[in-house]
């Protein structure tokens, strides 16, 4: 959102920019702007800015999603089996503080013959969670039901890791786009200038690196992997976080 900031004018000093920054200056634009220039702007030329900070952040929480299906006569029977392997599965993984975000669905679809009559019924069933990339990394840190079998896992920022980074990212961002505004008020020949408009805008740009999901097939509960603890691999990779900063400056006479 933007915000007007009341008697900013201000000459600003050099200052260091860190490696990345992604800088988009526009062209001198006149003071009849969309949002009415401050009373101080009247009748001077307004400068568009925009600054940019972005920086690779280390994923520490994995969400993983597993699934189980049972084909059976019925679907009530079908329903069973799956009920079964995920209440005894989330029974265990309620016993691990460091899992949140647990939650489980259900679904059953018939399978037809060649004559158009449901042959049998599919249960499948699916479980989610999520824990930080560190404890994933214990051995038996999670304790699953067979034969559930995990079907994808997400690596991503923990939302107090943002936090962590939104601020340096922030007065790196502020602190380019006042530089460049102090460094173009000079280059155009005025002695100083004064923040017109401002905003700031954080957000996360997704993996560092974007690797495609494959879809993969699930089996039947005959040709899972029979395992009741799952040590799963683990290379958690980086996100990239980025604040970007939009505004215009008039120019002092």
């Amino acid at each position: 959102m933007t915000t007007p900031l009341q008697g900013a004018s201000q000459k600003v000093a050099k200052y260091s920019v860190s490696a990345g920054l992604m800088i988009l200056m526009a062209a001198m634009t006149p003071a009849h702007a969309q949002t009415p220039p401050l009373t101080e702007c009247q009748g001077a030329p307004i400068l568009n800015l925009s600054a940019s900070s972005a920086d690779e952040v280390a994923n520490d929480r994995v969400r993983l999603n597993w699934t189980v299906q049972f084909e059976k006569p019925n679907a009530a029977e079908a329903m069973t089996e799956v009920n079964k392997v995920l209440s005894s599965s989330i029974t265990r993984l309620e016993k691990n503080n460091q899992i949140k975000g647990l939650r489980n669905a259900v679904q059953t679809y018939p399978l037809y013959g060649r004559d158009g009559q449901p042959k049998n019924w599919v249960a499948q069933g699916t479980l989610t969670f999520e824990l930080p990339v560190e404890a994933l990394k214990s051995k038996g840190s999670v304790d699953l039901e067979a034969p559930l079998t995990l079907a994808n896992l997400q690596y991503f920022v923990s939302p107090q890791r943002i936090e962590e980074h939104r601020e340096r990212l922030s007065k790196q961002a502020i602190a380019d786009f006042m530089n460049k505004a102090s460094s173009a008020s000079a280059a155009f020949g005025f002695p100083g200038f004064s923040v017109n408009q401002v905003g700031l805008q954080d957000e996360r740009l997704g993996p560092a690196i974007s690797s495609p999901m494959q879809p993969r097939m699930l089996m039947k509960a005959s040709q899972a992997i029979e395992v009741s603890s799952t040590d799963v691999a683990t290379a958690a990779g980086n996100s990239n976080l980025s604040v970007s900063v939009n505004g215009s400056v008039c120019m002092k006479k």
